[in-house]
């Protein structure tokens, strides 16, 4: 597997210097330096791309922006589960925005595209730990190629409107759009970490359409529409081939409509508050709850009539993401979020999330970019479940400390200790287990 990596990480990048280069020069990274030397001002250690610059000022100026980011999170458990093991997983990650103002004339108009390659295990499955929420986040919807995005955005009235549409994921443009911490309960669009059989977060695309107006210069409403299909969720076609994650046919089952106000408060002391909800169109209701069938009553001796299951699921949301102090000339200070979830108990065997956290950047004075975290949650298994964790809540705790090596280079050294997982800590044999305590590193490089 390392060695697959390994390989890999080093084509694309030689593929990738090669596209950011525009043939203006010739590199091989791994065995030589580049024929055309780095600016002079471009350290190896402080810059903020593992090969250089190679081109990106140059085609940033043009309309074209591209990166290319590994993630790889090494996870293992010192308590809890059946077994004591040690996991790796992580993702690959292409992207590209191109800026159709500078490249075609079109103002406003943009055009993005997201690849998405995933690796790795699970460290919940091979230790036996039965929690509701991964524990190496970055795990997930198959070890494939991906196409994550890949869209048109077209402003309007002066930027006030923003039309988008093509393959996007839900996370993308609605609910919390952070990842700073390696248990899912932290990470990502909040309504889709329980909510994944019918909310698809990241890498998984649907087809969607989207409408973002800004009401004030604070102030925004969005409304999406997204294609309700599960073969989204196929893995059968890995490999790389023409639209990764695109099913051959369409078995759509409805369609999903979040609604999100955000407001964006300025000034030093800025944020990010998001209050929403959703509604899908399906009847399907997660595994392990009853049924619920709707039933017309007899009248004038017609019998009972049974219609079948509920139609429409639901939820709502709130997110918050806001700075409380200003420590330094950047980033520095006082962070924190607190995540709300909750769906619809008649369909739901997850019906609740809530997640706090605090971040602080700039942690000693010599290391301005170094950053440490906390963060707390639980997720709630709906009472009605038919399982011996019915009504139980799963309690994470995790703390990190993220150094900034190099100016490519992001090392967080992380615990995590999982109370009840599963919801009252029962395994699939509904046996009790042991409070999880997980020790992780999460590697981020940029090239």
């Amino acid at each position: 597997m390392l060695q697959r990596w390994t390989l890999r990480v080093c084509s694309v990048g030689v593929a990738l210097s090669s596209l950011l280069s525009g043939g203006a020069y010739a590199t091989d990274p791994l065995t030589r330096a580049p024929s055309f030397p780095y600016a002079e001002a471009d350290d190896f250690w402080t810059r903020p791309y593992l090969f250089g610059d190679l081109g990106r000022t140059k085609l940033e100026e043009q309309g074209i922006v591209l990166s290319l980011t590994l993630v790889d999170e090494a996870v293992t458990n010192v308590t809890g589960g059946a077994n004591r093991v040690a996991t790796q997983a992580g993702q690959l990650s292409f992207q590209a925005r191109f800026d159709l103002a500078k490249l075609a004339g079109i103002q406003g108009g943009t055009v993005g595209l997201t690849l998405v390659d995933r690796f790795g295990h699970n460290l919940n499955d091979d230790s036996g730990i039965p929690a509701l929420q991964l524990t190496d986040e970055v795990f997930g919807r198959g070890n494939i190629l991906r196409l994550t995005q890949l869209y048109y955005s077209q402003q309007f009235f002066d930027d006030r409107l923003e039309l988008k549409g093509g393959r996007l994921s839900v996370g993308s443009d609605f609910t919390f759009g952070q990842c700073e911490f390696i248990n899912l309960t932290f990470c990502g669009g909040q309504a889709g970490n329980i909510l994944g059989g019918y909310i698809y977060n990241w890498p998984v695309s649907e087809w969607a359409g989207i409408a973002h107006y800004n009401l004030t210069k604070e102030w925004k409403i969005s409304v999406g529409v997204y294609d309700a299909n599960p073969n989204d969720l196929t893995t059968s076609d890995a490999g790389v081939y023409l639209l990764p994650g695109i099913p051959a046919s369409t078995a759509a089952t409805g369609v999903l409509i979040p609604v999100e106000l955000t407001w964006n408060p300025s000034g030093p002391l800025n944020g990010t508050w998001r209050f929403g909800g959703w509604y899908d169109n399906a009847s399907t209701i997660d595994g392990g709850l009853p049924g619920i069938m709707t039933t017309i009553p007899a009248v004038g001796g017609v019998p009972d009539q049974n219609l079948g299951d509920q139609r429409g699921r639901y939820g709502v949301y709130e997110s918050i993401v806001q700075r409380l102090t200003v420590d330094g000339p950047n980033a520095q200070g006082w962070y924190t979020f607190l995540n709300t979830t909750v769906a619809d108990h008649r369909t739901s065997f997850q019906d609740y999330q809530i997640a706090w956290g605090i971040k602080h950047t700039g942690t000693f004075a010599s290391r301005s970019e170094d950053e440490v975290g906390f963060a707390v949650g639980t997720t709630h298994v709906n009472s009605a479940a038919l399982s011996p964790n019915a009504g139980g809540n799963e309690v994470p705790i995790e703390a990190w400390y993220g150094l900034q090596a190099t100016g490519w280079l992001n090392l967080k050294f992380d615990v995590q200790y999982v109370i009840n997982p599963g919801g009252r800590g029962y395994n699939a044999a509904g046996l009790k287990t042991d409070d999880a305590w997980v020790l992780g590193l999460r590697t981020t490089v940029k090239f």
